[in-house]
């Protein structure tokens, strides 16, 4: 994919995307998954959280 890993978390209808150069990375594949650690996982899930407040309250002045 253009020389890019393409990270991709879902929950739901909302979604996080990182993209990273393969050339940024060491070890290739497994190199991406030494980059997940607990506190990224952790700060991808308050992203979640931050996501779905502000997605709630759009819909809800939508309506």
């Amino acid at each position: 994919m253009n020389q890019k890993f393409i990270i991709k978390f879902e929950q739901g209808v909302l979604e996080q995307s990182y993209k990273l150069a393969e050339t940024d990375v060491i070890g290739g594949v497994n190199g991406v998954f030494e980059l997940l650690d607990e506190e990224f996982i952790n700060q991808v899930i308050t992203q979640f959280k931050q996501m779905r407040k502000a997605f709630v309250g759009a819909y809800e002045r939508y309506e």
